[in-house]
């Protein structure tokens, strides 16, 4: 990446520790990162932070994923949304709902296909 290159700023939505270690040791390189491991915590990052890509675990500890995940829908329409989840069941109930993302990634995953992921959005 150039010098002069503007770096994108991701969001991750993640509960667990560990998980949020790894995407930070695999992206800092390439991105400018910001974490949330609540619910409360990813509305007030995603307003705070202004992403321009949110990368979302729909099971959090304080509330429900998807309902955070329209929340920021609906702040930001244009904002896109990588969803990853340890259910695949998931799936069905999001395309259900209508909710736009630009991905579903299911743990465990390669990091680097995150990454592609998450370059595709932009």
């Amino acid at each position: 990446m150039p010098a002069t290159a503007v770096r994108r700023k991701v969001l991750f939505v993640e509960d667990e520790v560990a998980i949020q270690d790894a995407y930070r040791r695999h992206f800092e390189r390439h991105y400018d990162l910001a974490f949330a491991g609540t619910g409360a915590e990813a509305l007030e990052r995603f307003s705070a932070f202004s992403p321009d890509v949110v990368v979302m675990d729909l099971h959090l500890p304080d509330a429900d994923g998807i309902e955070v995940l329209r929340q920021m829908r609906d702040a930001r329409p244009v904002v896109p949304i990588v969803i990853t989840s340890g259910y695949a069941s998931l799936l069905p109930v999001v395309e259900m709902l209508g909710i736009v993302h630009h991905g579903y990634l299911i743990k465990p995953f390669e990091l680097d296909a995150l990454g592609a992921c998450i370059d595709a959005t932009g």
